[in-house]
């Protein structure tokens, strides 16, 4: 079973995450709302698939991505974000994101989010 952890600051986002995955896939599914917390998760449970939110109040997404990897965190990185400047999907890229999906959440980007990760 695949595990993926959410983190994002807003609970609405990670409810709507979680009810567009489609209904016939199996995820150990993990959530945090907060950057630390979200790190800690990760570090314990090492997930397949991790996915952040950009804009969170105590780090940014791809700062957080930067922290997890150098704990040590090998899994797969996508992005959640409202904000598709060039400059943040270059960051995210750099890090070696597989997917930045925008904001506000749909079915279509969760499904071409799993297709990339799979």
């Amino acid at each position: 079973m695949t595990s993926l952890l959410i983190v994002d600051d807003s609970a609405t986002s990670r409810l709507l995450f979680k009810a567009h995955l489609p209904k016939n896939a199996e995820y150990d599914i993990h959530e945090a709302g907060d950057a630390e917390t979200g790190l800690n998760m990760a570090i314990e449970l090492q997930p397949d698939l991790i996915v952040l939110d950009y804009n969170m109040p105590d780090k940014n997404g791809v700062e957080l991505a930067e922290a997890m990897q150098a704990a040590g965190i090998n899994g797969k990185y996508a992005l959640l974000t409202a904000n598709t400047q060039k400059s943040v999907v270059d960051a995210a890229n750099e890090l070696g994101f597989v997917a930045v999906v925008d904001k506000p959440i749909t079915a279509e980007g969760i499904r071409a989010l799993l297709d990339q990760v799979s």
